[in-house]
């Protein structure tokens, strides 16, 4: 490493804006060497004024490329540090670069008044427009989701069309970088944010709204639902799993459904859940009914937002839904699967399995 990359190095991790901007000039030094030399040639009065012409455009040039690569290192320094004003007076420096380079290019190319040359720059304004237009649309994106803090370095966003879900690591004029959960990276247009529908869940994920949501349904085997005996309404007031804390007593009582019983006791256990918020809604419903059999809807919200504490918490009421379906004499519907048709059959028969298995072979 030479002692111009040291000391770029150097000055780039410099806590001063100023050092960082110095550490970005020398990482780009040869754009302002090169700069510097036809800078200084356009003082030789002796070049005529066409080669003179050149020299202005390929200094005007030079100087545009250099704001353009000491922006785009000090954005990716910024987009590290999670600096977003920063990041965006840098993009705005790269709009407005680009936008003095097509002005005074308009300017020093004008060789006169004529047709013919009024002609040749509205050609030269078509055909900068035309390479530039994906800029110009991503600067209009850029400053629209900007302006309206629709999208910040660090944000968790899913953009469902490009298949992206991941946390936003970089924003330019163009693209939006994104790191997602399977460590890949994506790459989006900015402009696709604007046009197609993307969904921000970073307040989400901060505890800035009720929760994070849960939504789950178990189809259960209508063939478990059934009205209760008086015997087991007075097994349930004594039950040792407290039913009567979660189900008005009223409630159990013989002819009441199984399953009516389950609903109220899930929907108030979930009620008394430190972990569940009630807001903005908590519903146990049922769903429409299908061959399959009877879908019974859990739609609340986690309190826990984090994701390793959020699964952890909807595993937790997932499996104590799944163990107390059978206080309540229910089960889950599964369809029989060839294990289950075989084992019929055996249980059917005086045979043995393995009988079965021999006249198999």
């Amino acid at each position: 490493m030479s002692l111009l990359e040291k000391t770029s190095r150097k000055y780039i991790s410099s806590d001063k804006f100023a050092g960082k901007l110095f550490g970005s000039i020398l990482k780009h030094r040869w754009l302002v060497v090169l700069l510097i030399i036809s800078a200084v040639m356009l003082f030789d009065r002796n070049v005529p004024e066409l080669w003179h012409k050149v020299l202005l455009m390929t200094a005007l040039t030079l100087l545009v490329a250099t704001i353009i690569s000491v922006c785009n290192t000090l954005t990716d320094l910024y987009s590290l540090l999670r600096k977003d004003d920063n990041v965006t007076t840098c993009q705005i420096f790269i709009l407005a670069a680009i936008g003095i380079w097509i002005f005074a290019a308009a300017i020093i190319l004008n060789f006169g008044n004529d047709a013919k040359n009024t002609f040749l720059i509205s050609l030269t304004g078509s055909v900068l427009a035309i390479v530039f237009q994906d800029k110009i649309k991503g600067a209009v994106a850029y400053l629209h989701l900007r302006r309206h803090h629709l999208l910040n370095i660090g944000d968790w966003v899913i953009v469902p069309k490009m298949n992206a879900d991941g946390v936003v690591k970089k924003i330019t004029l163009t693209t939006v970088t994104l790191c997602n959960w399977d460590t890949t990276t994506s790459s989006i247009p900015v402009g696709a944010l604007q046009t197609d529908h993307f969904i921000n869940l970073q307040n989400m994920s901060q505890g800035k709204t009720y929760g994070r949501q849960m939504l789950k349904s178990f189809t259960l085997d209508t063939g478990c639902i059934r009205p209760i005996t008086k015997e087991e309404a007075d097994a349930f007031k004594s039950s040792e799993h407290g039913f009567l804390n979660y189900i008005p007593e009223d409630e159990i009582k013989a002819g009441t459904l199984n399953a009516r019983l389950y609903r109220l006791y899930l929907y108030h256990w979930l009620m008394n859940n430190g972990h569940v918020s009630q807001w903005p809604r908590l519903i146990v419903r049922w769903l429409d009914h299908k061959d399959s059999g009877m879908a019974l809807e859990v739609y609340s919200f986690i309190t826990d937002s984090d994701t390793e504490a959020y699964e952890w918490q909807q595993s937790q009421i997932i499996e104590h839904i799944l163990s107390s379906l059978e206080w309540f004499g229910l089960r889950l519907y599964q369809r029989p699967s060839a294990f289950d048709i075989r084992n019929s059959i055996i249980n059917n028969t005086d045979k043995s399995a393995a009988q079965w298995e021999q006249e198999a072979l």
